[in-house]
């Protein structure tokens, strides 16, 4: 046999070494693409669960302010909420340091706008008819997404999210809501977009699209509803292959819900970029193989070629490594932008951890405070780094029940919530641990757990309510005055009556309701000043005026003079007497006639001079004494401790009242 020639062994020889290069060509194909397909699977799944993260923790931010705003409302009420700009001026300063808000909201149960952050004072507006109003008049109480809206003050396309407001016993009292922009977030998605081919939407749960990159038109409203594509996705896998509503390329999606709020990010990349991609790695391979196919040429061109096309083969993959690493690069500084922006956030909520008026704690599963905002430390009266690692039940805070009883330690809200209890409006009391001061807290607690359920701490958030409770206590106080004074008003009315002497029943009665009209004006000026007392010029000259057209025919001379309480009545009724003798016989029965009032203290001691002239000469003293003279002596010297004299000169009476007063204010 002969033997096989060297040339054709060399020739044989490239034919299988062509073989085993196409296979392996073939192979890598098929390989490649199965890892450029999962490379991407992997990059949109991270991408739209990043972004789901980043809305989540945004919008988490402002559903806390939006619940901050409900505990004022809850506390203060609507009308002490908008009577001064203090909510709007906190509400504003938060929206002015995040770029994506365009206003904050305040609406009470009719719709009517209460507090907004694009005007001061609030214009007279209702938005009962707005989407992000009537899911929570219907029962609604997890946050709610609007659509996309126009603003009614600024016509700036916005997306609302609201927050129902409840009162302690779970009645409708309003919304919250946060005005943002769809602008942000397209811009936001438009700077982490690594290849121009990427489609990018933030989605309500009906699939009505919020914001989108690209975007499709600026300023529009409504720009779709893309609920049939999102119902496409695995359920298993959250992937799905579908043609885009919006430019018709066909994309791999990827959909990420995001955490307490009911909204979706749909993140997808054109699957003929990948295709394209695929086939430009599949040109290399070729080109690769190529170069290796020309090595088997004949083996004189061998040595030759081989240097060149090693070279060639190092320039390639030197182009290619650079090519990943410049990706690489691209894809990094992308993930800095996105943990930058994520920084950010958590720099805004830490801020309004801190700035919030309501107390914000945290305590470990061991009963110690883990962490607190400064209002908790204005609360408890220490600093913060003095409350971390005390128990939340220690001894120093003397804590009690609102009757007075020391408090247990199981019945603490945060050993409550610890236990496991949800815990609403929780109120005790306890003491400031430097100046003692009693305060009265309503507390809010609620378990924190883990990913298996197990209870790790919890968080309270606390709101001093110290305040109401001394509000009640005046109000308390004041009704038992204002009892006291109407029973005595009463008496002095029975008095009156049983007292009053008349010729005729017409006298009679205009003689009783002229002491009771006394008594009532007298009652009108205690009520005006709280039942804490009375103008002395303001008494004399209601009193008076009762029997004058003309003003101008009384004279009021004196230092201000604040009657006590206990004075006010019993001396209005001594100025009707002197005002209704000189309307029937003195001065004030003649058109000239004239009264004129000075008085001056001395001492605690009130002295008072009441003369009448131009009325009908007096020839005598009267010789019989009415009512009114023995009401005058009565009451000056038996009731207020004065004394009274009277003298009937010719031109009109004159009369001195001395009357001692307490210490004047």
């Amino acid at each position: 046999m002969r033997p096989a020639s060297p040339s054709r062994a060399v020739v044989w020889l490239a034919l299988t070494a062509l073989l085993v290069a196409l296979g392996l060509f073939g192979v890598e194909i098929v390989l490649g693409r199965a890892r450029l397909m999962d490379k991407a699977v992997a990059d949109i799944r991270s991408s739209a669960d990043q972004l789901a993260e980043h809305a989540a923790r945004m919008m988490g931010a402002h559903t806390l302010i939006l619940r901050n705003a409900e505990w004022l409302v809850l506390n203060e009420g609507w009308d002490e909420v908008a009577a001064t700009p203090r909510v709007h001026e906190w509400l504003r300063d938060l929206a002015s340091e995040a770029p994506e808000v365009q206003s904050y909201w305040l609406v009470d149960a009719e719709g009517r706008v209460r507090i907004t952050t694009m005007r001061w004072p609030v214009p007279d507006m209702n938005v009962a008819d707005r989407d992000y109003f009537l899911p929570h008049r219907d029962g609604r109480s997890e946050p709610h997404l609007s659509a996309r809206l126009s603003g009614r003050l600024n016509p700036e396309v916005f997306f609302a999210l609201s927050s129902r407001l409840e009162g302690r016993d779970g009645n409708f009292l309003g919304v919250a809501q946060v005005s943002l922009r769809p602008a942000y977030f397209e811009a936001f998605y438009a700077s982490i977009a690594f290849r121009p081919d990427v489609e990018v939407m933030l989605v309500r749960e009906d699939g009505e699209v919020l914001a989108r990159h690209p975007s499709v038109t600026s300023g529009e409203v409504g720009i779709g509803n893309v609920a049939d594509l999102v119902g496409k996705r695995d359920p298993a896998t959250g992937l799905m292959t579908a043609i885009s509503p919006f430019d018709g390329k066909e994309r791999l999606y990827a959909v990420a819900d995001v955490d307490r709020v009911p909204a979706r990010v749909v993140y997808g990349i054109s699957t003929a970029g990948l295709e394209s991609d695929w086939l430009w790695t599949a040109l290399g391979h070729f080109s690769f193989a190529l170069v290796a196919a020309l090595l088997l040429l004949p083996l004189a061109l061998v040595a030759l070629r081989q240097t060149r096309q090693a070279e060639q083969a190092q320039g390639l993959l030197r182009s290619s490594n650079a090519a990943l690493e410049a990706r690489v690069r691209e894809r990094t500084a992308h993930l800095d932008m996105a943990l930058e922006d994520l920084r950010r956030s958590e720099e805004r909520l830490s801020r309004l951890f801190n700035a919030t008026p309501v107390a914000i704690m945290e305590v470990g599963a061991d009963g110690r405070y883990t962490d607190c905002n400064a209002a908790a430390e204005r609360i408890l009266g220490l600093s913060r780094s003095a409350i971390i690692g005390v128990r939340h039940d220690a001894a120093l805070w003397h804590a009690t029940t609102l009757d007075g009883r020391p408090m247990a330690s199981v019945d603490y809200p945060t050993a409550r919530a610890l236990a496991g209890e949800v815990v609403r409006d929780c109120e005790y009391a306890l003491r400031d641990p430097k100046t003692g001061a009693r305060q009265v807290l309503s507390v809010n607690a609620v378990p924190i757990r883990d990913e298996g359920a197990r209870i790790i701490g919890c968080t309270a958030t606390v709101l001093d309510v110290t305040g109401r409770y001394e509000a009640e206590d005046r109000q308390r106080l004041l009704m038992r005055e204002v009892d006291h004074r109407a029973k005595n008003a009463l008496a002095v009315a029975q008095a009156v009556v049983r007292l009053s002497r008349a010729d005729s029943i017409e006298a009679f009665t205009s003689a009783v309701e002229g002491r009771i009209s006394s008594l009532a004006r007298s009652h009108s000026l205690l009520a005006q000043a709280a039942w804490s007392g009375a103008d002395l010029e303001k008494l004399v000259e209601d009193e008076v005026q009762a029997f004058l057209t003309d003003r101008a025919r009384l004279a009021l001379r004196g230092p201000r003079v604040r009657l006590g309480a206990d004075m006010v009545q019993s001396l209005g009724l001594v100025f009707h007497e002197l005002a209704t003798n000189a309307a029937k016989h003195g001065a004030l029965s003649m058109p000239g006639g004239t009264v004129t009032v000075d008085w001056s203290v001395r001492r605690s001691t009130l002295d008072l001079h009441w003369e009448e002239k131009g009325g009908p000469p007096v020839t005598a003293p009267p010789t019989r004494q009415g009512f009114g003279s023995t009401l005058l002596g009565q009451v000056l010297r038996h009731q207020l401790g004065g004394k009274i004299d009277m003298d009937w000169s010719e031109t009109g009476l004159r009369c001195h009242i001395s009357l001692p007063l307490g210490p004047q204010p």
